[in-house]
């Protein structure tokens, strides 16, 4: 007798622990709740890289410059949005499968000057930690060269940036 109720107490606790008789492979969302990411986001009426740079290739005397956003928590579950006085911008977050610890960022924003306003949307696939320049112009006036530069990066938090 005492050991059928060893078997029915034995069932029972085990199927309240489905983490341990369930387990499956992590999917690229669990990767990105387990993982706590931060948003970047630099921006200035300077250039973020050169004439006809890579987007990744942002210059050191951007980020000297800049102002930066950042936004602590980056969710995939819904839509998100961040404003300062000068930009603003909307965004949605999803890991993607290749390569490793790449996300798609899918964004609409608005960066507002004294001399008026740029304004973009796109989507782009960065690694963590990879800055991305993702909006930007430059013209040429009376008084001189007029730049605008915005610049993006996802920082994984646990690791030392």
């Amino acid at each position: 007798m005492p050991r059928k109720t060893l078997r029915n107490i034995s069932l029972p606790a085990l199927l309240t622990l489905p983490a341990l008789t369930l387990a499956g492979q992590p999917t690229s969302v669990d990767y990105l709740a387990s993982k706590p990411l931060l948003l970047e986001i630099r921006y200035c009426e300077c250039p973020a890289t050169t004439p006809g740079g890579a987007p990744g290739d942002v210059l050191p005397e951007f980020l000297d410059e800049s102002r930066a956003l950042r936004v602590g928590a980056v969710t995939t579950e819904h839509s998100n949005f961040v404003a300062s006085r000068a930009l603003s911008m909307g965004y949605e977050i999803s890991p993607v499968e290749k390569p490793s610890g790449s996300f798609q960022i899918t964004y609409a924003s608005e960066y507002t000057t004294l001399d008026g306003s740029l304004s973009g949307q796109g989507t782009l696939v960065l690694e963590a930690g990879q800055w991305v320049s993702f909006l930007g112009s430059s013209l040429q006036t009376e008084a001189g060269a007029k730049h605008i530069g915005v610049a993006l990066r996802l920082v994984d938090q646990s690791a030392s940036q």
